[in-house]
């Protein structure tokens, strides 16, 4: 039976991110433990960065560095913004204006609203692209940002204010004095610390990785406030469907494998000069070494047979 009038896409939500009844927290000295794996795992690194140049680990950078290092060493200074990838920048400000929104307003009212507020934000380079936009590159962004937020709109239910609804929640854990420093962005979180929901929103399909990142998400909040967030949501607009995991001391162990694995990684391309790896995968796609890269351009000219 349907919650007050709720469509199935928004009852499905409900009932994939709603808390169990009976569910147990898990311990606060599994957070111990995982502050000790990481520190351990991290030390020998830490004795060689310096604090005039800490390590910054974000989840771009981690995802980059653990699929193909030469793409990882390329995206560190190949970012442009353009309009499609602008997009979910807009929806998630029209997100998080929704929450805060008295009385009704159409889908295209709210992102008129958001567009307007990150242009007036003149410090933001995504504000000054939006300003250089010619009338119908803009016309372009704003029907983009509509679509995915009215299909925002269709697939969740009203975020209640008793929910604790807050989008664009950035977050950070300096280990060893600040030399190094976990940074996440988390584009929608429900309820409080202990039993907090992370979701990330997806504009398109749901891929192996992004389990990974939302993992290096679940890793910083349960650092930061010594509390494991309760689930972790990867939300297809696309799809209208969610890949969910239950947080357990497994998960924040995987987590910090991966940052251990990345952050020596991420140290040894650039500051120790080592020769990055060659691995192919949908990320060749995009990669701003597509036309130079002959082994992406194999890749990416492969026959669906040949997998």
């Amino acid at each position: 039976m349907l919650t007050n009038q709720l469509n199935p896409m928004q009852q499905s939500v409900v009932d994939v991110l709603g808390k169990p009844a009976g569910w147990v927290p898990l311990p606060l000295s599994v957070v111990d433990a995982i502050r000790e794996q990481i520190e351990t795992g991290l030390a020998e690194l830490a004795k060689k960065i310096t604090p005039d140049r800490p390590l910054f680990i974000s989840k771009n950078n981690l995802t980059n560095v653990h699929g193909c290092e030469a793409n990882y060493l390329a995206s560190l200074d190949s970012f442009e913004w353009t309009v499609r990838n602008l997009r979910g920048t807009i929806m998630h400000k029209a997100i998080e204006l929704s929450i805060n929104w008295r009385g009704p307003a159409e889908p295209a009212t709210i992102v008129d609203e958001a567009i307007a507020r990150i242009e007036d934000e003149e410090r933001r380079s995504q504000g000054e692209f939006i300003a250089q936009l010619s009338p119908g590159e803009r016309a372009q962004l704003r029907s983009y940002a509509v679509d995915l937020y009215t299909k925002f709109e269709e697939s969740f239910p009203p975020l209640k204010p008793a929910w604790r609804p807050v989008t664009e929640s950035a977050a950070k854990v300096e280990l060893f004095g600040g030399l190094i420093c976990l940074s996440t962005r988390v584009d929608l979180t429900l309820g409080g610390p202990g039993s907090k929901v992370i979701i990330d929103l997806k504009t398109g399909r749901i891929y192996a990785n992004h389990r990974e990142d939302l993992r290096f998400y679940a890793l910083v909040e349960s650092l930061r406030s010594g509390q494991p967030p309760r689930r972790l949501a990867t939300y297809s607009l696309e799809t209208a469907r969610a890949d969910v995991e239950e947080v357990s001391e497994g998960v924040l162990q995987a987590a910090v494998r991966r940052v251990i694995d990345g952050a020596n990684a991420m140290f040894e391309l650039t500051r120790e000069e080592r020769e990055p790896k060659l691995r192919p995968g949908a990320h060749c796609g995009w990669c701003s070494l597509q036309k130079t890269c002959e082994t992406g351009q194999q890749f990416l000219e492969r026959d669906f047979e040949d997998d």
